[in-house]
């Protein structure tokens, strides 16, 4: 069978629903410069039924071997983090010469898109929301940070991409870090990555990212005080026009007061955001847990009890409308589904399937898995990365 035969085969628009493992892949919904994200249902039996997101390589990248390193790395790395606040990964798959990996489907919105939302709504973040947020994440990651060896030795683990587009909240509340592949373990750090591989997004590298010096956890740190002062004053901290001007303000690290900003700016908050910014990172936060309970502490010095409802409500009020055509899309791909039930092994196998891609030969009905009319349009579907982060 020829690539382009099989391709087209492969095709969901093409053919309809079709299997990744046991995975029944329903919809592209999302794609970037080097993966598709895709919706799709686990079964599982007494009728279980998860919705799931199938995160893939796209084909012109399975050459390249250092893509792909990172593309295992993440789903490796990933998989490991057992937390709330950490998206979770089912399973790495292969398919020739292609892999997959399940990851837990996020309904809501990357940090990144909800930015843009406050902005097209004049507004910011209330400080309270944006305090959980970061706390949340910071408790996520935390968990990243501590994650031990087969020995209990610390692994040193860094995302070392800490930004707005890695950063999910779900329409519960709940906030989720994801994408780990540029993630590294202290322990097994390459030269060329200590000696100054510039990875990440400029504008949310710390100082001594930027100087090429071995980095640790409190890089996290200072990334996600930059998303904090980014949500809370409504202005970006360091990017600028081109690389070179952001790198310079990243390496100055010149951070102006809030309260300089925002009239009003709590002062206790303010201190609590400076010292994720410090230039030494000696002298910020030792661990995400400690910033995470400085920012609680926050709110019980003002008598606030903030949970996920009040995020939930939060994001109801900004995204209603996104929300209605997101739950669309859910129930348009339920339907889609149920039209075409049957377990996988009742549909047809792919030769030379490394880990069992099943695909339906009959075309669907019409509209096939593209929403036709009724169906909620592309932009009703959930957004890019696992239901929603951004991919570079």
């Amino acid at each position: 069978m020829a690539n382009r035969d099989r391709a087209e085969i492969l095709d969901p628009r093409n053919h309809g629903t079709y299997f990744l493992g046991r995975y029944r892949v329903v919809d592209e919904i999302g794609v970037g410069g080097m993966a598709s994200v895709h919706l799709a249902r686990m079964d599982g039996p007494g009728g279980f039924q998860k919705w799931i997101a199938i995160k893939r390589i796209h084909g012109h990248l399975i050459e390249d071997e250092s893509f792909v390193q990172m593309f295992l790395d993440e789903a490796r790395v990933a998989a490991r983090i057992s937390h709330p606040n950490v998206a979770t990964v089912f399973e790495l798959g292969k398919h020739d010469d292609s892999y997959w990996i399940a990851m837990e489907y996020l309904h809501g919105e990357p940090l990144r898109e909800i930015m843009r939302r406050t902005e097209e709504l004049g507004q910011t973040m209330p400080p309270e929301i944006a305090c959980k947020v970061i706390a949340d994440a910071a408790e996520g990651l935390h968990a990243a940070h501590e994650l031990s060896g087969k020995a209990g030795e610390k692994l040193g683990l860094v995302h070392r991409d800490v930004t707005p587009h890695n950063l999910f909240v779900t329409y519960d509340g709940v906030t989720k870090v994801v994408d780990f592949g540029i993630a590294k373990f202290s322990s097994r750090m390459s030269s060329s990555t200590r000696a100054g591989t510039l990875k990440g997004k400029l504008a949310y590298m710390s100082p001594e990212q930027v100087h090429g010096e071995t980095i640790d956890r409190r890089t996290d740190i200072f990334a996600l005080g930059v998303v904090l002062w980014e949500l809370t004053t409504g202005q970006r901290l360091f990017r600028m026009d081109n690389d070179l001007d952001t790198l310079a303000k990243v390496q100055e690290c010149n951070v102006p007061r809030p309260s300089s900003i925002v009239r009003g700016y709590p002062m206790d908050l303010e201190k609590i955001v400076l010292k994720a910014l410090v230039k030494n990172r000696g002298e910020r936060y030792r661990t995400a847990r400690e910033f995470s309970r400085a920012l609680q502490s926050f709110f019980l010095r003002r008598g606030l009890f903030i949970a996920s409802d009040e995020v939930s409500a939060y994001m109801h009020g900004i995204f209603q409308e996104r929300m209605g055509k997101r739950d669309a899309h859910l129930r348009w791909a339920a339907e889609i589904t149920q039209s075409e039930e049957g377990p996988p092994a009742q549909n047809h196998q792919l030769p030379a399937g490394g880990s069992g891609i099943n695909y339906n030969p009959e075309p669907p009905p019409p509209g096939g898995v593209r929403p036709a009319a009724g169906a909620p349009a592309r932009n009703g579907a959930p957004g890019p990365g696992p239901g929603g982060a951004d991919m570079g």
